[in-house]
């Protein structure tokens, strides 16, 4: 321990004690010793107090306390011309990835570009690590995808080579969000999470505040995808130790958000509107997210509507895009959905569905413009929201789109919903219905989702009411439908039945036109459905 001129601690020990501190998820803690490091530099002749300032508005952020500061301002106000060369460029990432989050992308990016030109060239894989990992996530803020996955894996060749493991558990968590909005496939984010989670097992970090966001991002992940069983594995028991604000915030909301789409109550209903207020504006939207989720399923309506009135704060704001637009995005097709099938709303007008839909579309294009992927996540939940809202007419065209973007970006467990909407306004007997229940049951029951399954079940009893019957067919039909629901071609059943290829022709038309169906795989759904017909 450095001792100062005055008996105490030194400004320099302070921070070096805070920055282990909030290396371990103990942002609040390193906040007062930062605090008393810069009251010690006031007193110490020649410490710089750019760094005490750059670092404090870090811990800020990180600590969910406030967003509404100027210490990066202050930060570079204090930089002079001898100041150390380490010093100047993590004031300047620090301060330009805030800008850029705060609204000011172009003085953001000249900060940091400033940044880098001074670092190529020095040599120094530890600043190098740091500078890119700032810099993959300004980029990656402002949706330029290349530019930052460029970044990413230089930050990562550059912290194995300097030791900086948690930077490097970091890169993955980067890599994976830049990639899926390049593909749109969670099963691609899911890839690499898994090799950073696996990287960070391997040093001993996964407790580690890097080591449990990629987890909780995986277990996210796992769930979207429909892999319910893993995601409880690696969800394990809940929390007893802090991994730090941000992480334990997140981790009841996932953890309540998993809950609510197995249709479980938690054991305690999180203070969902206190938990996100706990949080700096950089993560708000998407704690917003997983919060209006949980809320909405669990039938918490004044969450719901005071969580919808923080979204709409924040729509009506700056929007890094991609990343807040997409979860603001979540968030109020979540109160959409909260609402939806409600003979009366108990909500505020301005949370009224037809006006959250207003702002969605309002904010999509944009946020949408800055996405890659062919087909994102977002754009499914867009068209579920504009289902709900839509007449019954003009609602099975959105919930079509929204089923093949989720079948496009493996995102299973949104698309089994999907499917419901979609079959819940066939017309009873329709056997494209029976397709749509068949792929959500199989899915469901991969996941043990039983609200799903329930609603499944109700479906059919609807549908079975007015169903074609097996008298419809005569025997030679049942034994060629038979045939056809098992994969046979026309002349594959000929050859079985001993007949000519234009007589199964000639049957099938048959079979088509007395169950009203459209095409062969709705013949065999409807075959697979009828039950008693197989055993005669």
């Amino acid at each position: 321990m450095t001792i100062s001129r005055n008996g105490g601690e030194s400004a320099e020990s302070l921070r070096l004690r805070a920055e282990d501190l909030f290396r371990s998820g103990s942002a609040d803690e390193a906040q007062v010793l930062l605090i008393r490091a810069l009251a010690e530099a006031d007193r110490e002749a020649g410490t710089s107090r750019a760094v005490l300032l750059e670092r404090m508005g870090r811990y800020l952020d990180a600590a969910s306390t406030s967003w509404a500061h100027d210490y990066f301002e202050q930060a570079l106000a204090e930089l002079h011309e001898d100041e150390p060369f380490h010093s100047r460029i993590k004031v300047l990432c620090s301060a330009g990835f805030a800008y850029v989050q705060q609204g000011r992308p172009d003085d953001g990016m000249r900060l940091l570009n400033e940044a880098i030109a001074l670092t190529q060239g020095a040599g120094d894989a530890e600043l190098e690590t740091t500078v890119y990992t700032i810099a993959a996530e300004t980029l990656l803020a402002l949706g330029s995808l290349d530019e930052s996955l460029d970044c990413t894996r230089r930050a990562r060749r550059a912290g194995m080579d300097s030791g900086h493991h948690h930077l490097v558990i970091r890169s993955y968590f980067n890599e994976a969000r830049a990639t899926y909005l390049r593909t749109g496939s969670v099963s691609d984010a899911m890839r690499i999470r898994r090799v950073g989670l696996k990287y960070a097992a391997g040093l001993g970090q996964l407790e580690t505040e890097e080591g449990n966001t990629l987890r909780l991002a995986l277990i996210e992940d796992l769930i979207e995808a429909a892999n319910w069983r893993e995601a409880d594995k690696l969800l394990g028991p809940e929390m007893s130790s802090g991994h730090g604000s941000l992480n334990e915030v997140e981790e009841t909301l996932v953890r309540c958000w998993f809950s609510a789409w197995q249709g479980r109550r938690p054991a305690t209903v999180p203070p969902f509107t206190e938990l996100v207020e706990s949080s700096s504006p950089l993560h708000q939207a998407y704690l917003l997210c997983l919060a209006l989720s949980g809320a909405a399923r669990l039938k918490d309506y004044r969450s719901v509507e005071e969580l919808t009135g923080r979204a709409l704060r924040h729509a009506e704001g700056f929007l890094a895009p991609p990343s807040s637009g997409l979860y603001i995005i979540d968030a109020l097709a979540s109160a959409i959905e909260a609402q939806s099938g409600r003979r009366h709303t108990v909500m505020h007008p301005e949370c009224a569905p037809q006006r959250l839909l207003e702002v969605v579309e309002r904010i999509y294009p944009e946020t949408r413009r800055r996405v890659a992927a062919r087909y994102e996540l977002t754009d499914g939940v867009v068209s579920q929201a504009r289902a709900l809202v839509a007449a019954p007419e003009e609602a099975a065209q959105h919930w079509d789109h929204a089923i093949l973007v989720f079948r496009r970006t493996h995102a299973c467990a949104r698309l089994v919903p999907a499917l419901l909407g979609r079959a819940a306004l066939c017309e009873p007997g329709d056997p494209h219905a029976e397709m749509l229940l068949v792929e959500a049951e199989r899915i469901a029951e991969g996941m043990q989702a039983r609200p799903y399954l329930e609603r499944i079940t109700q479906l059919r009893g609807a549908a079975g009411r007015s169903d074609p019957t097996a008298a419809a067919l005569t025997g030679r039909q049942l034994e060629v439908v038979a045939l056809l629901a098992d994969g046979h071609t026309d002349r594959e059943i000929a050859e079985r039945l001993g007949l000519s290829v234009r007589t199964v022709n000639a049957h099938v038309v048959q079979i088509l036109t007395r169950l009203g169906v459209r095409n062969r795989a709705e013949a065999a759904a409807w075959y697979y459905r009828a039950g008693p017909t197989r055993e005669a």
